[in-house]
């Protein structure tokens, strides 16, 4: 049964979400019993390989979450306390379901934060199931990651919304701008297949001419399939297309690999005479600041952003990472935090961390939670985030590379997209 200490604190949580960045004083009764009650939660991220950079990040917001729950426990009065257990799954399915199985052998977790991409959570999930363990990821976001609430998943994915809106949002922004050739290079994996598919399937409808370049995750270099890029811009170029509507839709999410595109790239005239579109991923200061940052501004990036509002919560998210870290979270690190609240909120909601409790308990926790992402938690039919906002950023130049300005928004409840610029 949960203390009357908990229930007080859950309702100060879920309120203020994780941005518990006020001057602020729990009043409460002592505890019955002196003895610390701790929880453990597992985070499973890739540390290593092409989502290093990421992983690390999130694995640091989850840490940041914990120990900012654990401080207000503690003034609460309150004898419960978390921590954190993590693992390098270097970014493979088979190394994510692994660490998942050894977690739980060794530490007992009901409740994950991770891992990063669609494939490594599909990878894992047969393993959640069977052990009841809720997995949170923070961005996966494949469309054949949805599940009905009636099947007996453990998946719940508060985090960034659906490839089906960033894979609308991409296409439309391409036709409003004017596309008629588009050459499209996507990274062959469980997310970004999803993300050409939907937007493939919109450029067909609205009359556009398409020209699809899988590549395989974890290449050491990517120069076969730029050149393959290279020659169907030339064709579209030299069969009537134009500079202004022939365009390239990058969609890959692993840093180091769209450097390696992006530097193979600027060195191709016809690539770099063209505007490239991409997905969220793309927007980060490893590739803004990098040697090809420059590039970036000169094709006109247009990149899908999901939208992450000013707020007390985000602002008091980014200055207590930078304190905790010395750096600047990156992109989508505030969902990794958001995501480890809720599953706190749910573990304290439950008064357990019996795996089909929080199962319970946690999507009234994430639909009643507002965080760092600063645009609210709904869960929808498949247990997936309904609020779908993204900004559509174009690439400017500065002294150090580029920066992103913004010149549109889409709207996943009305599947609309406005340009403001261009």
């Amino acid at each position: 049964m949960v203390s009357t200490t908990a229930i007080a604190l859950l309702v100060v949580g879920l309120v203020i979400g994780g941005a518990i960045g006020y001057s602020l004083t729990l009043v409460s009764s002592p505890s019955s019993s002196s003895t610390t009650k701790t929880y453990t939660i597992g985070s499973i991220e890739p540390l290593s390989g092409a989502y290093a950079v990421y992983g690390q990040s999130f694995l640091e917001a989850t840490q940041l979450a914990v120990a900012q729950m654990n401080a207000n426990l503690s003034a609460a009065g309150n004898n419960i306390q978390f921590k954190v257990v993590s693992a390098d799954d270097q970014g493979q399915p088979s190394v994510a379901q692994s660490a998942l199985a050894s977690m739980y052998s060794t530490y007992g977790i009901h409740a994950l934060i991770g891992p990063l991409t669609s494939a490594e959570v599909q990878g894992l999930l047969q393993t959640a199931d069977t052990d009841h363990i809720v997995v949170l990821p923070p961005a996966a976001t494949a469309v054949s990651l949805r599940y009905p609430k009636s099947t007996s998943n453990y998946l719940l994915r508060p985090g960034q919304p659906g490839d089906q809106y960033e894979g609308s949002a991409l296409a439309q922004t391409a036709i409003q701008l004017g596309a008629k050739n588009v050459v499209f290079l996507y990274r062959d994996d469980t997310s970004e297949y999803g993300t050409y598919n939907i937007s493939s399937a919109l450029l067909q409808s609205a009359g556009v001419k398409f020209m699809g370049i899988p590549f395989q995750p974890s290449q050491t270099d990517y120069s076969a399939q730029v050149a393959t890029a290279e020659s169907d811009a030339q064709t579209f170029l030299s069969s009537g297309g134009t500079a202004a509507n022939t365009m390239v839709l990058c969609a890959c999410s692993a840093p180091t690999e769209n450097q390696n595109i992006f530097t193979h790239a600027s060195s191709d005239s016809a690539l770099s005479s063209i505007r490239w579109l991409g997905v969220e991923a793309i927007d980060t200061p490893t590739l803004l600041t990098s040697s090809t940052g420059g590039w970036m501004s000169k094709v006109n990036f247009t990149i899908m952003s999901p939208a992450a509002f000013t707020s007390p919560q985000l602002s008091y998210f980014n200055s207590t990472f930078i304190a905790a870290n010395g750096s600047p979270p990156q992109p989508y690190s505030n969902y990794a935090y958001d995501n480890t609240w809720i599953a706190m909120l749910a573990i304290l909601m439950a008064g357990s961390d019996n795996g089909p409790s929080i199962l319970a308990a946690a999507p009234l926790a994430a639909d009643h939670y507002f965080g760092a992402t600063g645009t609210g938690v709904w869960l929808d039919n498949a247990n997936a985030q309904t609020f779908a906002i993204y900004d559509v950023l174009q690439c400017v130049p500065t002294s150090s590379g580029s920066t992103t300005t913004q010149i549109g928004t889409y709207s996943g409840a009305t599947n609309t997209l406005t340009l403001t610029a261009a």
